[in-house]
């Protein structure tokens, strides 16, 4: 009798949660993509129009015209109503942005409720949001990236990532929940979120049980906004005007972070805005003895004295206003603000800047076109009316070739039909070789959460469910990375990964997750790679119910990905149940790493038949010089009353009849589970890829279950 075999650990895995960050390798070919312009298109009314056709437009990039090669008409109201979920390019993104250093606690918390009734109240199915925050002294931090998860987003509102009630352990920010049922969102990069242009993660302990409720929210977090806006109450200007500018930079990089998100981008700033005097000189309204004293100066001859940034406004700080409108439209960022101090009066003495209007507000959000929002309790009429011109998305597609990453391209979009107004991006870029960490970040949760195809890392996943006396079900994820593809993205002798898997169930929340970077030394371990690849085995946790395993291989180095989705039922192990059957792997074949056990996970090996383990694999290799067998793992199921029938689909199309040998089976034991062990004869095979259909059934009839088994030749 054998003992479990234990997957070798024969890598140095880092622990560090985050997209690495290295140098891209040049290249100098032309590369041919498919550019996607989502376009909203409604009348004067604010009406969507439906019904378009690509002849309806005309695209023109850089000035040249090009072919609609793709088209698609996206209802996403109709979308919404049947729960299913757009493309990534016709999604439509938010994010809410609270502004720490221009907010008191008091309106903070009154943003917060407008932000919960948003996210509760306005969000459909189809749409996804992020929650974020900004104060000069920390910068932009991304609490929770673009999620369909209303947990997620709930939690990071509640504890604007506040250090010492925030915290996870999920490096792309996409889960709301820990296996300990604790409330986590974001992990925390930086003290306290994802800061731009970082890659280092802090660790940072978890309250025991800490429940957030707005009953404790405020309490919690006003010595954590008073911190952010404290300095915001000096009364030296050219501080004060330091810190706009501050502000208006850190939105140009906002708008080029956001780049790399499919589709429009709503960007919702919580604030009560910055002194407009700082960028555009005094107001009119309310100066009128500010104006004359002023006249006086001028008019004796002390002209010099007069402070004309005061007066007039500040030349460069407007300069670039402009220029972050204008990177945000190219960016397909529209830049919305919620007034969340309320009622304003004509001064406001109380405070240390001033902040009387709000006009700061509209100059942030003017050059986008985006609407400024005075009520934050009355803000469902505002944002219908603005979700009401998005509900049809139309996606244009074309062909684009260019060598020049990162260039920008100028879009102009001409419509034929009379009187429609459409709502598009200024243009688009070249893909970055060298995108950023939080860049990369955002584009991996948008392949994870949106099902986008990534291929230039071949990957296979097989997932199987197995019972845990008084836990959920464990459930091992045994993914194979191709070699070849893996070293096809080296650096130079070194190929540096990142995994990630994600349990998403039917609401696209995340249940569980799995992380592991891996540093393969090609000196070491190329030739084990070229043979096969690595495989990894990794163990979530989930109850019963449906979910999608997905996986993600990103190879910083080379901006390589790999994405995989591997559907799954996790049952109910009282009932009678045959899970899907595990095909076995010959040892020695790949470089085999195993993810480091979570904590409180007591389960074992549970890939065995008759006390004897084995690798599993996701396709069955038969007629081989060491053919392989076929494992079927049986709850509340008698092997000797099972009937197990199959059928080959042949490469041509057709069918062949197959029969099973039992290689050994087991009789239920005591928690009436039980294996069978099997093998597939079918002589006179070509080498090539096949497909098995197997059914199983009891000899009574009374249910039966279906797989698909992929089958290979060598």
């Amino acid at each position: 009798m054998h003992k479990p075999l234990a997957l070798a650990l024969v890598l140095l895995l880092a622990a560090t949660p985050i997209f690495s960050q290295s140098s891209a390798r040049s290249s100098s070919a032309v590369q041919v993509t498919l550019v996607e312009v989502p376009v909203n298109v409604y009348d004067h009314a604010g009406n969507a129009i439906r019904g378009l056709t690509a002849a309806d437009f005309e695209l023109t990039d850089d000035g040249k015209k090009r072919e609609i090669t793709h088209f698609e008409e996206i209802d996403l109201a109709q979308l919404a109503a049947q729960k299913q979920t757009p493309s990534s390019a016709a999604r439509r993104n938010f994010m809410l942005l609270f502004d720490l250093s221009n907010s008191t606690p008091t309106s903070i918390g009154r943003s917060r409720d407008a932000a919960l009734q948003f996210v509760k109240g306005d969000l459909t199915e189809a749409d996804v949001a992020a929650v974020a925050t900004y104060s000069v002294e920390n910068g932009f931090k991304l609490i929770t990236n673009f999620t369909a998860d209303r947990g997620a987003l709930t939690a990071a509102i509640l504890t604007l990532g506040n250090p010492k009630i925030f915290h996870t352990s999920d490096p792309l920010l996409l889960a709301a929940t820990s296996a300990g049922g604790n409330m986590t969102a974001g992990p925390a990069l930086e003290r306290g979120g994802t800061k731009l242009n970082t890659g280092e993660y802090e660790s940072i302990e978890q309250r025991p049980n800490a429940i957030i409720g707005p009953d404790t929210k405020d309490a919690m977090i006003a010595p954590f906004v008073e911190s952010a806006n404290r300095s915001n109450t000096r009364a030296d200007e050219e501080y004060r005007r330091n810190r706009v500018s501050h502000e208006i930079q850190t939105f140009s990089n906002i708008a080029r972070l956001l780049n790399s998100v499919s589709g429009r981008k709503q960007v919702i700033l919580l604030s009560e805005g910055f002194d407009p005097k700082l960028v555009q000189g005094r107001e009119a309204a309310g100066t009128v003895a500010e104006t004359v004293n002023e006249n006086d100066v001028a008019m004796s001859g002390h002209a010099a004295r007069l402070n004309t940034d005061e007066r007039y406004g500040n030349s460069a700080a407007a300069s670039a206003l402009g220029t972050m409108g204008e990177l945000l439209r190219r960016s397909d960022v529209v830049l919305h603000a919620i007034d969340i101090k309320g009622l304003r009066g004509s001064s406001d003495a109380a405070e240390g800047n001033q902040r009387a209007s709000n006009e700061g507000l509209y100059l942030m959000t003017r050059p986008t076109g985006g609407e400024v929002f005075k009520n934050a309790n009355d803000l469902s009429t505002s944002f219908h009316a603005l979700l009401k011109q998005q509900e049809v998305v139309y996606v244009l597609g074309f062909q684009a070739s260019g060598d020049t990453p990162g260039k920008f391209h100028s879009l102009q979009l001409d419509m034929k039909k009379p009187d429609a107004k459409a709502s598009y991006r200024s243009g688009y870029y070249e893909p970055n070789a060298t995108p950023s960490a939080m860049e990369t970040t955002l584009t991996a949760g948008e392949i994870l959460l949106n099902d986008v195809a990534m291929d230039a890392v071949k990957v296979n996943v097989l997932a199987s469910p197995f019972p845990v006396r008084g836990q959920s079900p464990q459930v091992p994820v045994i993914v194979e990375i191709d070699g070849p593809s893996l070293m096809a993205g080296a650096n130079g002798l070194t190929v540096n990964g990142d995994l990630f898997i994600y349990a998403f169930d039917r609401e696209n929340h995340v249940k569980d997750s799995l992380f592991q970077r891996f540093n393969l030394d090609l000196m070491k371990v190329g030739p084990a790679l070229q043979l096969r690849g690595l495989k990894y085995y990794g163990t979530l946790s989930l109850p019963p119910g449906d979910y999608a395993i997905k996986t993600l291989v990103h190879i910083p180095s080379s901006s390589f990905d790999g994405f995989k989705r591997v559907d799954l039922t996790v049952p109910d192990f009282s009932k009678p149940t045959v899970l899907q059957p595990v095909a076995t792997e010959q040892s020695g074949t790949w470089l085999m790493v195993r993810g480091t056990a979570k904590p409180g996970t007591t389960s074992g090996y549970p890939f065995l038949v008759a006390q004897e383990s084995f690798i599993p694999a996701s396709t069955w290799e038969i007629s081989g010089a060491t053919p392989q067998h076929l494992a079927l793992f049986l709850y509340n199921v008698d092997p000797k009353d099972l009937v197990v029938t199959g059928k080959l689909k042949m490469t041509d199309g057709s069918t062949r009849d197959v029969r099973f040998d039992v290689v050994k089976a087991t009789a239920p034991d005591a928690s009436k589970a039980s294996q069978v062990m099997l093998d597939l004869k079918a002589d006179g095979l070509a080498a090539g890829q096949y497909a098995l259909d197997l059914s199983v059934q009891p000899k009574s009839g009374a249910w039966s279950k279906a797989f698909t088994i992929p089958v290979a030749v060598p």
